[in-house]
């Protein structure tokens, strides 16, 4: 054993007794939506807050003005598909509600669109479609993509294709009676706009286009007394090269969810998103809810697949997802049992990868347990190290996987608490893959815990001061990055606010950047916003690793944090939480594989112990740290300046 000579490392080791801090449930009502919460004493020696966790992070990033709009009511819904991008063309294009007396824009609801050619470094905006263009129609929440015809080379001749709904403009009574769907190219001309009948379905989610020539776009109807799903409609838009428009068709999907006592169904039933592959042959569209003859008893995806470019759905075998020890090694269990089962919040995207599987990028919770009154409640803390899984849940060969990307520390702001009038914002989960599907990426946004506020109860810590992480995966060689920190240390940090993420992510000789917006905001949700992209959120293939360290461990012994601080000169320290009491041992290897450092700390109780790390003697570089108690053990990557 290396004495420490290269690696001189003063180690110190304490331990911190941490109660599963669990004493606060949060309630899904799956008829509104809305979340409940109720107050639980769980253990007597529950200690209130997070351990504080470092991520990977990166170098600076700069923002450029996209364009404006008149308030945030244009980029309140995460699935919008504001944002999206087409490798073949290097076109950004981002679609967004207008300013008045910019670009030409009359009134708030102009539906504008703005591109760029140059990567995000300029910016062009244009109006397509003016507000209350065909009286009474007032148009929100617009998503948008880009289409182009086959053959084409240039970004002036590609499409930019939009939708959203509209309503009629009665004040206190607005009746939202239609969508909107249009398209033009992007130097303006070849504009063509229509408004077909809504049946109480907002037509706004998920849209993509797909190399066949087809546009689709996913939304629901409801029913009002109980708030119930009533009907899917999966949109499906067809270049017509005789109008130079879209012809709109739409499938309708009814399904039985769970009934609970009040009659409403069990499930986020307007949330609704879907996913297709690069060419359109295959898709899936996807929900989060209790199915009426195999329930689960919890939250969880209930998915449709298509293999005839949307033609037809079928829906996938429900799967129960408790099975997945990828997913419940990171979940605590349920109040009277050994078991753990995942709950899934409405937090959630997809994307099809080249192997034309769906990979969801999903917000679990810990479902509190198995009596019939509380199968719609879950733990606020899935873990006694104080955060929450983000997932990449994925179809296989015979079922689902899963795989971590990385933890929530802090939970959505509900209305009223951000002091941003009456809107709250939560992490603005998204997915995204490069454009031949071999990597998929996922972003949040997260709080610091030790600046970010606790909500009203002092229960948990609220995202009020968000930065950007990003992570990633190779499909194709089983690699991933560590979540990263982009925005932290930056003109950004903390202020991270309504982000989206392309559809794409560009691909340059190993650098992959993804394609960001965040919304500079006024005092309240009425004032003027600036849409902003991000330059500078990009991983290289250096940054996709085998085994960073986010998989606990098969018997889910033992739990270890990132070292923090990430990176650094000097003293780093590592959390390690046991389960249960194990010989506890590290190990230190350079970037070539040579051990620098190993100690033994011996036998240690559960709870949670923090090792010191000094590295004095030790050079800049790139190094790797394991952690062994009893027979699991957890790899992590460190830096030092």
């Amino acid at each position: 054993m290396k004495k420490g000579l290269l690696f001189a490392l003063a180690l110190g080791v304490s331990s911190l007794s941490f109660g599963q801090n669990m004493s606060k449930l949060n309630r899904v009502h799956a008829n509104d939506c809305k979340q409940q919460t109720v107050k639980m004493d769980f253990q007597e020696n529950d200690i209130m807050g997070p351990v504080k966790k470092s991520v990977q992070t990166k170098g600076a990033v700069n923002g450029v003005d996209i364009g404006f709009s008149n308030n945030i009511y244009t980029a309140l819904v995460e699935a919008q598909s504001a944002m999206t991008y087409h490798e073949g063309l290097n076109l950004l294009s981002y679609t967004h509600r207008g300013k008045v007396g910019d670009n030409g824009a009359t009134s708030s609801g102009d539906i504008m669109v703005s591109t760029s050619s140059d990567g995000g470094a300029s910016w062009s905006t244009s109006l397509y479609l003016p507000d209350n263009a065909t009286a009474p129609h007032y148009n929100r929440y617009p998503g948008g993509v880009i289409y182009n015809p086959a053959g084409n080379t240039t970004p002036a001749d590609a499409y930019v294709v939009y939708s959203g709904p509209s309503h009629d403009g009665t004040k206190g009574t607005a009746v939202w009676d239609a969508n909107f769907f249009g398209s033009g190219k992007v130097d303006g001309t070849n504009i063509v706009n229509q408004y077909l009948p809504a049946e109480n379905a907002f037509i706004r989610n998920s849209m993509s286009a797909t190399t066949d020539g087809k546009v689709h776009i996913i939304g629901a109807s409801t029913i009002d007394a109980p708030y119930a799903h009533d009907t899917t409609h999966i949109v499906t838009g067809t270049f017509n090269s005789t109008t130079n428009g879209f012809d709109w068709n739409t499938i309708k999907l009814h399904y039985d969810f769970s009934v609970g006592a009040d009659g409403g169904v069990n499930g986020y039933a307007f949330f609704w998103q879907m996913a297709f592959s690069k060419d359109g042959t295959v898709g899936y569209i996807w929900t989060i809810g209790r199915d009426a003859t195999t329930d689960h008893s919890a939250f969880m995806p209930l998915v449709w697949k298509s293999i005839d470019a949307g033609a037809t759905w079928n829906m996938m075998p429900v799967f129960d997802f408790s099975t997945v020890s990828n997913i419940t090694d990171y979940l605590r269990p349920m109040a009277g049992s050994t078991q753990a089962r995942p709950a899934f919040s409405n937090k959630i995207d997809g994307v099809v990868d080249v192997n034309n599987q769906l990979h969801l990028t999903a917000y679990i919770r810990s479902a509190s347990n198995n009596h019939p009154d509380s199968l719609d409640y879950s733990w606020y803390w899935s873990s006694n190290l104080y955060t929450n899984p983000i997932m990449d849940i994925f179809t296989t060969a015979t079922g689902w996987d899963a795989r971590h990307l990385g933890d929530l520390q802090s939970f959505a702001v509900k209305d009223t608490e951000g002091n941003y009038g009456d809107q709250g914002w939560d992490l603005r989960l998204q997915a995204s893959r490069t454009d031949d599907g071999t990597k998929v990426f996922a972003s949040w946004t997260d709080s610091d815990t030790n600046d970010a506020w606790l909500d009203t109860d002092g229960a948990y810590y609220l995202n009020v001061l968000p930065n950007l992480y990003v992570a990633g995966y190779d499909v194709v060689n089983d690699l991933r990055t560590e979540p990263t920190n982009f925005t932290i240390g930056t003109a950004y940090d903390a202020d991270f606010f309504f982000h989206y993420m392309a559809d794409v992510v560009s691909t340059d000789n190993g650098t992959y950047t993804v394609h960001t917006s965040k919304i500079s905001r006024g005092t309240g949700p009425l004032d003027a916003i600036t849409h902003v992209y991000m330059e500078g959120i990009e991983f290289t293939d250096a940054d996709f690793i085998t085994n960073p360290g986010f998989k606990s461990s098969i018997d889910n012994n033992i739990r270890v944090s990132q070292n923090r601080p990430n990176p650094f000169n000097g003293t780093t320290q590592i959390d390690v939480n046991l389960d249960k009491s194990a010989n506890l041992s590290i190990e230190v290897i350079n970037i070539t594989g040579q051990t620098v450092y190993t100690m033994s700390l011996g036998k240690k109780a559960s709870g949670t112990h923090t090792i010191d790390l000094n590295s004095n003697n030790l050079s800049s570089g790139i190094y790797f740290y394991t952690v062994t108690a009893g027979n699991s053990q957890v790899t992590k990557k460190m830096i030092v300046n």
